[in-house]
């Protein structure tokens, strides 16, 4: 009889297959810098991010739990401002109203700022340096 391997069982954890060849790559300490904050921000050590873009994998850095939450209120708020201003237009009160356009508006700017400030962030994280298309550079 030969050896087989038994199917884990539910719940169970597979052993993932051990990688067991090496390939040495060189950088420029600036590329090494780049590359691992692009994985930190992932989440990743700066080996397995290298591993997975380079195997198709699109990176994506991780939401800051904070920021998220922060974000999710501000956008509460809004919905709850922009009711009031309903609630004032369909009374006719102008005084209230115009102000609280003005508060919604505020508001809304502020959150679009920081969602347009992490889009770049975000975006940032993957854009190349400059020059460094146009340098021609070639591995030997």
């Amino acid at each position: 009889m030969g050896a087989q391997c038994a199917a884990p069982r539910i719940g169970e954890a597979r052993m993932p297959e051990r990688r067991t060849t090496a390939k040495l790559i060189r950088f420029h300490p600036e590329e090494l810098a780049r590359i691992t904050e692009r994985a930190r921000l992932c989440g990743r050590t700066p080996a397995r991010f290298i591993r997975e873009t380079a195997l198709g994998a699109i990176p994506k850095a991780r939401q800051n739990a904070a920021t998220g939450a922060a974000l999710y209120e501000l956008a509460r708020i809004g919905k709850r401002l922009d009711e009031l201003t309903r609630l004032a237009q369909a009374g006719q009160h102008g005084a209230l109203t115009e102000r609280l356009a003005a508060v919604v508006g505020e508001h809304w700017a502020r959150v679009r700022h920081l969602v347009d400030g992490a889009q770049r962030r975000r975006e940032g994280m993957f854009a190349e340096p400059a020059g460094a298309a146009q340098s021609g550079e070639s591995e030997p």
